[in-house]
Formats: structure tokens, sequence, C-alpha cells
């Protein structure tokens, strides 16, 4: 991918994620494993979305709306967890929902956006 704050950030990406998976599998989750990663993922959805506007991206709406879907489903599991302290639906998330989304948004939307990014780059992202 060409934007490298992208790949930077998709990076700590998956080593919150990883940790979140870690953590719960070993059983010594807290909730703030995936508070960490709500939070990594609003700020470079945020990032993302502002360097897109910035450049005029065409498909920017398309983008965002996969990071506002994937971002519900965050925010209701956590919700979720909060009101149940029920650990499965979070580790079936981090261990299978969550990659398989990131794999499949990486390898389209991101690689798209990252060479259109690229090509538009006049300031530092």
């Amino acid at each position: 991918m060409a934007a490298d704050f992208m790949n930077e950030e998709h990076e700590t990406f998956v080593d919150l994620m990883n940790e979140a998976e870690d953590a719960l599998t070993l059983g010594r989750f807290n909730l703030q494993h995936f508070r960490r990663l709500v939070q990594h993922c609003q700020e470079h959805f945020a990032h993302e979305e502002r360097e897109m506007v910035r450049t005029g991206f065409p498909a920017y709406e398309c983008h965002k709306q996969e990071h506002d879907r994937v971002m519900t489903a965050m925010l209701e599991l956590l919700s979720l967890y909060e009101d149940t302290e029920n650990i499965a639906p979070l580790l079936e998330f981090v261990q299978d929902a969550l990659p398989e989304w990131f794999v499949r948004h990486i390898s389209s939307m991101d690689k798209v956006t990252g060479e259109y990014l690229a090509r538009h780059k006049t300031s530092a992202a």
C-alpha cells in the first residue's frame, strides 16, 4: 500500500487485535484490551477519512460506510460485554470476524485508497 501512515496504523491495529485475542484466550482479559482496539480504530478511520476528504477521493462515501459498519459492530460488542461480561462474542469477533474483515478491507478498499492518497500527496499525513 502506498500511504505510509496507513501501513503504520495497520501494524498497530494488528498488534492491538493480537493483544486482545491473547488476553481473551489466556484468561487475562480486561476491558481495556478491547477499548484500546476500539479507540485505535476510531482514530485510524478518522485519519483515513480526513485524507480521503482532503484529496477528493471518489469512493469516500463507500469507504466511510464500511468504517462506520465495523465501528458500530465494535461498539455494540463493547456495550454487550459491559452489560453481560460474556467474553465469547468478543473472542469470536477478534479471532474470526475482525481478522477476516481486515484482510478483505486492506486488500480492496485500503489498497485503492492508499494508492490514490499517494498520488495526491501534498501534505504530511
